[in-house]
């Protein structure tokens, strides 16, 4: 196997080495390392522990190529910091550890809690929650349900008749709309059974040539072409702005609130006997 080991030069006078994904394991009983700026080295398991902390996708090597260079780069700052200026290195030493005791705070506090948080949300707690906070979800953008397909320029689409199957006005045109969008369509979004954003709808389409209102209000089905796309857009339901949108959408984001409520009155009746249990299994001295 070739050993694909690449050096950055992150700063003048420091040289980081970075290891791709499929680098021969290091030569250390400590396990493969994957970067290292001078003494400091970041092992395999250790750079995946942090990526999956930070949302990076191990497995998609430019993810974890981009992780690799920030963690280079935040040692050869911490490098400089400790090199040319000791004093000030001592105080982000010392804040570091103070920090890294909120974040054991924070851990065991989750973690102690939810083995005695009750998760299971009932309908009717849902339909309270929403009857008596609606002010809280008034929509900042129209929800709709929606049809929407995207046909790169120079593509036949009227052989197939698209330009008549996207209104959906019999049974068998949706199935023909599928079909053809699988085999020629850039971009694709039907689903008449969930709510979505319009601007999500309508993210990749030139929407700001037209008057969104018209579009969404008139409920319209309409197709146009640009240089590269022909557009189709057929708004079948919607929600108005300023509104409070339907149940049915804001139902896990309901769940969520009041699993989230439920975690806070548990913190704080339950945080200060956890402090005091977890100090009485440790030996504290505390000289003045």
């Amino acid at each position: 196997m070739v050993n694909r080991l690449k050096t950055y030069s992150i700063q003048a006078g420091i040289v980081v080495s970075l290891f791709c994904l499929f680098l021969l394991p290091s030569c250390s009983n400590k396990g493969k390392v994957v970067a290292s700026v001078g003494e400091v080295e970041l092992l395999e398991n250790e750079a995946y522990i942090l990526m999956k902390h930070q949302g990076y996708d191990p497995k998609d090597v430019g993810e974890y190529k981009t992780f690799l260079e920030d963690w280079c780069e935040n040692e050869v700052l911490k490098a400089e910091m400790k090199s040319v200026y000791p004093e000030d290195w001592e105080l982000i030493r010392l804040r570091s550890e103070s920090f890294s005791g909120e974040l054991a705070r924070l851990y065991l506090d989750e973690i102690e809690l939810k083995k005695d948080l009750d998760t299971i949300v009932k309908e009717q707690e849902i339909k309270d929650y929403y009857e008596s906070h609606k002010d809280e979800f008034v929509l900042h953008d129209y929800i709709v349900k929606a049809l929407y397909l995207k046909i790169p320029a120079g593509i036949d689409y009227q052989t197939e008749e698209v330009q008549l199957n996207y209104l959906l006005k019999n049974d068998k045109d949706l199935m023909k709309v599928n079909s053809y969008a699988k085999l020629y369509a850039e971009n694709y979004y039907f689903n008449d059974s969930t709510w979505e954003y319009f601007g999500e709808v309508a993210k990749d389409f030139p929407v700001t040539k037209y008057n969104i209102d018209n579009i969404v209000l008139n409920r319209t089905k309409t197709y146009f072409s640009d240089d590269n796309f022909t557009y189709f857009v057929n708004i079948i339901d919607y929600k108005l702005k300023d509104e409070a949108p339907p149940i049915e959408f804001l139902q896990n984001e309901i769940k969520n609130i009041i699993v989230a409520n439920r975690l806070q009155v548990l913190r704080e009746k339950n945080e200060s006997k956890m402090i005091q249990r977890i100090k009485a299994k440790h030996e504290v001295t505390i000289n003045i």
